[in-house]
């Protein structure tokens, strides 16, 4: 008698790293989405793009009105959708050099304060990875508020990697 022991076809992992990258327009926040999507296409995946809206800041500063609903806002709203867009246009072209693994990457809008808005989206999400810039625009009053990155860094539901441009 001869027995046949078939080997089993290896199976791709159906786990999918989700990894979420806010966006607020600085070189440091372009920076932390180069590198997500470079451990993306290494070791596969989907990208979250987030700008948020700081609603608080706008409020302190006049420029909108607490209905938050006006000429204003459709002005942050459109420039935030064209941040976003741009930013995803680069990194697929970054992605496009490198044909091993597609990446997902989308896109997403939000108001509020952002270190709240983006612990609230990690965590409804189901995040594995925030992939974030070690400063942001608001770098000098950053000093005086506390960063964005710390705070998210100390409320995150997930790990959070910070990205330094020195």
């Amino acid at each position: 008698m001869v027995f046949f022991f078939l080997k089993p076809k290896k199976r791709r992992s159906q786990y999918v790293q989700k990894d979420f990258v806010p966006i607020d327009g600085s070189d440091f926040a372009y920076l932390a989405a180069q590198r997500a999507v470079f451990m993306a296409v290494k070791h596969g995946g989907m990208i979250t793009l987030l700008h948020v809206i700081n609603s608080e800041s706008n409020h302190r500063s006049g420029r909108l009105r607490p209905s938050l609903k006006n000429d204003h806002s459709d002005e942050l709203e459109r420039a935030g959708l064209s941040l976003l867009s741009e930013v995803k246009s680069n990194l697929q072209a970054i992605q496009a050099a490198d044909q091993s693994t597609p990446v997902c990457i989308e896109t997403e809008l939000a108001w509020g304060h952002p270190a709240d808005v983006i612990v609230e989206k990690a965590r409804q999400g189901g995040y594995h990875l925030i992939v974030m810039g070690s400063r942001g625009l608001g770098a000098i009053s950053s000093l005086l508020l506390g960063s964005v990155s710390d705070r998210v860094v100390k409320l995150a539901p997930c790990p959070v990697l910070i990205v330094r441009g020195d």
